[in-house]
């Protein structure tokens, strides 16, 4: 008597993408540090604002990485920490240049309009993407109902289809012609 190949169950690593997300963390923070000294004292309004923009380009790839994990939660608070943090460094620092002397008033004012415009498309971007989210999980709700149903059984399903039954004949046409006049 044999008996078959045990069946293959996935691993599941609870801690790995947390781990991940930690290492990424401190390598973000680590070239954000690298920036900010790298840059001579009277250009850490640059640094900054270099700071803004690429804590931007990682939310995105953190984005984009949600959809190579089954469980993209750790790549979604990545997104959402690069995004809060981008957003906030580059409104902070445009919004406070002209009170260091650093720019114009009229270019504080059109870096604010550029990021402003920035965060609306990246806010529309978001709202789009959680309706099409919620549309696919409506979609599933019937997928998973017919999944959750007990499968027929091949006897039912072969006594319902099976070629022998015959099909219903029509009824008899009647010889008798209707009255006329009615």
């Amino acid at each position: 008597m044999t008996t078959g190949a045990p069946p293959i169950v996935p691993v599941r690593d609870s801690w790995s993408p947390w781990l991940l997300t930690g290492l990424f963390v401190a390598i973000a923070a680590v070239l954000f540090l690298l920036i900010y000294v790298a840059l001579p004292q009277h250009q850490h309004y640059d640094a900054l604002i270099l700071i803004g923009v690429v804590a931007l380009v990682f939310a995105i790839g953190s984005y984009f990485a949600e959809s190579l994990s089954r469980q993209p939660s750790a790549q979604r608070s990545l997104a959402w920490g690069f995004f809060g943090m981008g957003f906030a460094v580059l409104f902070l620092s445009i919004g406070l240049g002209p009170y260091y002397n650093l720019e114009s008033t009229v270019y504080m004012l059109i870096g604010l309009l550029l990021t402003l415009i920035a965060l609306i498309v990246a806010v529309a971007g978001i709202a789009w993407r959680g309706r099409a989210l919620r549309r696919t999980a409506n979609r599933e709700l019937p997928r998973q109902a017919w999944r959750n149903e007990p499968a027929p059984s091949a006897f039912s399903y072969a006594a319902a289809n099976a070629p022998s039954v015959p099909e219903a004949s029509p009824p008899p046409a009647s010889s008798e012609s209707p009255p006329a006049g009615k």
